[in-house]
């Protein structure tokens, strides 16, 4: 490998992922072999070059023409196969912890948020792609000083949300739990009950003298009824107390939202109030080159891209003037 394959910064990324680039120690000879990146340039460097090369103090990039000075304390494992995607997302950690308003501090006005969202994403757009980083970085400055209360009330009730969120997450797994081995109790009582009425109907019938069948039979699956167990009772407890909190309403509402499919379609009016699409789907008889082509690139797929959702949305907006009457929907 070339001392210029090495040297490219993050648009030359060196694409031997098995291999560091400074030692040349391969991943196939060395198993345990770790790699890290520093958020000052994100190049990548096994980890006994970290400690051999950083361990004294603060030093140069090993990459050539990098000029970066790394320290070993920053220096972390990189998540996502594709750096430019590690490096985005450090840098929306980085700004969100600054820039961490939510809509309830602008009183509901969405025209507000959405314009305070707008300029979070073009402070990550800068810092991302290295335009006006000084003015960006003295922006993000100038705001965490003059916000800085405001900053640490958000951090801190961030932290209660995500640890109401905790316990309601390990309330709802107890219950279900607890749910669950009720229910297995229920079922083997219930089998138990089954034999028992079998075996109490024969020897009814064995020991009667004449009797009406249906009466003895009828008799038995009263007495199993009036045998109602403990964990039935329970059981039945347990469910109005998981009906009346909150945690796990909540919960449940938003698992049932997102496994039912939505049906209505995109429209400007409002909905069509035509639940069934009148196209079906087929990506193997579509030839679009851009779509294809950026369904291979990392950035796309990291962020959600589908060509489904694309080809859908497409012909949903091909035919959702259908029988759609404009001076109705306006009603």
């Amino acid at each position: 490998m070339s001392a210029q394959t090495i040297s490219g910064g993050l648009d030359e990324y060196d694409d031997n992922k098995d291999m560091c680039p400074i030692c040349k120690t391969d991943r196939y000879l060395s198993p345990d072999l770790k790699f890290l990146v520093n958020p000052e340039c994100y190049h990548k460097i096994c980890e006994n070059c970290v400690d051999r090369i950083f361990s004294l103090g603060p030093a140069q990039c090993p990459y050539k023409g990098c000029d970066k000075i790394l320290r070993k304390n920053k220096f972390k494992t990189q998540v996502f196969d594709d750096v430019a995607v590690e490096k985005e997302v450090d840098i929306r950690k980085r700004v969100f912890n600054v820039f961490n308003k939510t809509i309830a501090d602008f009183n509901g006005n969405l025209q507000d948020y959405n314009k305070y969202l707008e300029d979070i994403e073009e402070i990550v757009y800068n810092l991302d792609h290295g335009v006006d980083t000084e003015q960006t970085e003295e922006k993000l400055r100038t705001y965490e000083e003059l916000n800085k209360q405001l900053i640490l009330n958000n951090i801190e009730r961030n932290k209660k949300d995500i640890e109401n969120f905790s316990q309601s997450q390990q309330f709802e797994k107890d219950m279900k739990l607890k749910k669950k081995l009720l229910e297995k109790q229920i079922e083997e009582e219930d089998r138990f009950n089954k034999e028992w009425a079998k075996k109490e109907i024969v020897n009814r019938l064995m020991t009667s003298s004449g009797g009406d069948t249906s009466d003895v039979i009828e008799g038995v699956k009263n007495t199993v009824k009036l045998k109602k167990s403990s964990a039935r009772r329970k059981l039945e407890e347990l469910n109005r107390v998981l009906k009346n909190n909150p945690y796990f309403a909540a919960n449940n509402v938003g698992q049932n939202n997102n496994n039912r499919k939505s049906t209505i379609p995109y429209t400007p009016f409002n909905g069509d109030r035509d639940l069934n699409q009148r196209f079906e789907v087929d990506e193997t008889k579509y030839n679009d080159p851009l779509v294809q082509e950026l369904e291979k690139r990392k950035d796309y797929i990291a962020s959600g891209f589908r060509t489904d959702f694309v080809y859908e949305r497409v012909l949903t907006e091909a035919f959702m003037g259908l029988g759609c009457v404009i001076s109705e929907e306006r009603v």
